[in-house]
Order: structure tokens, then sequence, then C-alpha cells
């Protein structure tokens, strides 16, 4: 034999219903905290979110006309696709929230707002790992099938040359530059260089310049002494032509480093704004949550009340 005895309905505004149920001789009080109605809730807000999802994207990819000339521009689609992930990720959470909060039978809006924010927590977590593991995924492959590549290429080269190695030690290129070095003078004369062994010297020097130290000096001399034997120009003209080609040079490398210090600040500022976007859209998936799981203890408070009359 059982019966159930229930307390005086609440005043308004009081938020606590008391639900006593005794069977045989015990009574029978709700947990307040149910993980099978959070499951419940996070896999209802997770279907939601991919069905709004997938309405999202068909609506967006509805309007691309390309014939008609019609397609709405990229941001405009981008800003479109935001607002719609928002929308549709507090109506899923809220949706979450609800029903893990009903499916738990809790009676206190607290607690009901506690298990929509545990259910917004647990799917922002799976929703985070899904995406974070599809995209490594994506890139471990990728990676992987470069390794492949890379180590084939290098297994072929390295067959390819053990005839070679075995026969001789060292391959045909290293015997032809070993030969050059042989025949080369260690001092050539500017006048008579071929224009090859000319651009040799220049880029040997360039390096020995850009070093600076105490070899700079020298090292520019030779190249202007070179260059003006080649263009057939006076010394003054082959100096004045090296200081600026120097100044075109440095005015290169000052604008290659404004430019990636300006692409660093815009990232940074990128970066930086989607960071709050992210938490705005974040915060406000919380708060659905939390008025979900109210709303679902709202709700079971007007249904007890009804039966208790």
């Amino acid at each position: 034999m059982s019966t159930d005895t229930y307390a005086a309905p609440p005043l308004r505004g009081s938020g606590v219903l008391e639900t006593t149920t005794t069977t045989e001789g015990h009574s029978h009080i709700h947990r307040r905290i149910s993980w099978a109605a959070i499951f419940g809730g996070v896999i209802l807000a997770l279907a939601i979110q991919l069905v709004l999802s997938l309405l999202g994207a068909g609506i967006g990819l509805g309007t691309v006309e390309t014939n008609a000339g019609s397609t709405p521009s990229a941001s405009s689609l981008g800003i479109g696709a935001g607002i719609w992930w928002v929308i549709s990720s507090c109506l899923a959470i809220a949706a979450g929230g609800y029903v893990a909060a009903w499916l738990a039978g809790v009676d206190i809006r607290f607690d009901g707002m506690l298990h929509g924010l545990v259910t917004w927590g647990i799917t922002t977590l799976v929703t985070f790992w899904l995406l974070t593991s599809a995209i490594g995924g994506i890139i471990g492959g990728g990676f992987s099938a470069l390794g492949s590549v890379t180590s084939a290429a290098g297994s072929g080269l390295g067959d390819a040359a053990k005839p070679l190695a075995q026969a001789a030690g060292v391959s045909p290129d290293m015997v032809r530059q070993q030969a050059e070095a042989y025949l080369q003078p260690a001092n050539p004369d500017p006048a008579t260089m071929s224009p090859q062994d000319a651009q040799k010297v220049i880029a040997t020097e360039l390096v020995t310049y850009a070093g600076g130290g105490g070899e700079a000096a020298a090292a520019k001399e030779r190249i202007i002494t070179i260059m003006a034997a080649q263009m057939k120009v006076s010394h003054d003209e082959a100096a004045q032509r090296f200081e600026d080609g120097q100044a075109k040079l440095q005015q290169a490398r000052d604008k290659a480093v404004q430019t990636a210090k300006d692409t660093a600040d815009a990232s940074a500022s990128a970066a930086s704004r989607t960071s709050f976007a992210g938490f705005a859209v974040l915060l406000l998936g919380a708060v659905a949550a939390a008025v979900g799981g109210s709303l679902a203890v709202q709700r079971r408070l007007r249904v007890t009340q009804r039966v208790v009359r």
C-alpha cells in the first residue's frame, strides 16, 4: 500500500515546491543531479545544432545563383552564417538544458539552472573535441601523406645513387666542381673574367660584405672592380651603381619587415576579435541553458500545482 502526500502549494515568488512520496513506510526524494537526464539533454542539443546547421547551410547555398548574377558577397555570407550559428546554438543549448532539467525531475529552480549549465558545459566540450579531432585528423593525414611521398622520393634517389657511389665514391657533379676549382686562379683578373665567373665571384664577395668585419671593405672594393671591368665603366660609376643597388636592397628589406609587422598586427587584431566573439557566444549559450533549465522547473511547478488541486 502506498500513499502520496503533497505539501501545500508555495506562495508566488518562493520558487520552491516540496513533494514527498511515501511508499510502504519510507519516503522517496529526488536526487539533486541526474547524469542520465544531462546526457539526454546533451544528445538533444547536439542533434538540434546539427539539424539547424544543415538547414542554415541549405538556405545559404540556395542564395548562390551564378548564372543569374545575384550571388551574395563572401562577407554577406560570412555575416549571415555567423548570425545563424549564434541563434541556432542558443536554441539548441536552451532545448538541451530544458530537457535535462525536466527529465531530472528537480523541483528547485536553481537546480534546474545548474542542470542546464552542466548540459551546456558538456555540449561545448564535446563540440570543441569533435572540431579539433576532425581538423587534427585532416592535418595528420596530410603530414602522413607528405612523409610517405618524401620517404618514397628519398628511397628512389638512394637506390639510383647506389651504383655510382659504389663505383666511384663521389657523384659526377662533385668531380666537375672539384675540377673547376683546380683550374680557377686564386685571384683572377676582372678584365679577363667570363660573365659566369664574374657572377660567381661577386656572389661570394657579397656574402663576405654582408657579414661585415674587417674583410667587408676589401670585398666591396673587389665587387666594384669586377663591375667596372665587366660593364666597361669607370670605377666611380661602378661604385655609384653598387651603392644604388645596396640602397634598393635595403628599401626592399625595410618594406618586407614593415609588411611582416603589419601582417602580425592584423593577425593579432583578428585573433582578438575572434576570441571576444567566441566568449560572447559561449556566454549567450550558458545564459540560454540556464534559462531553459529554469523554464523546465517552472513548468514542473505548474504541473504539480494542478495535480495538487
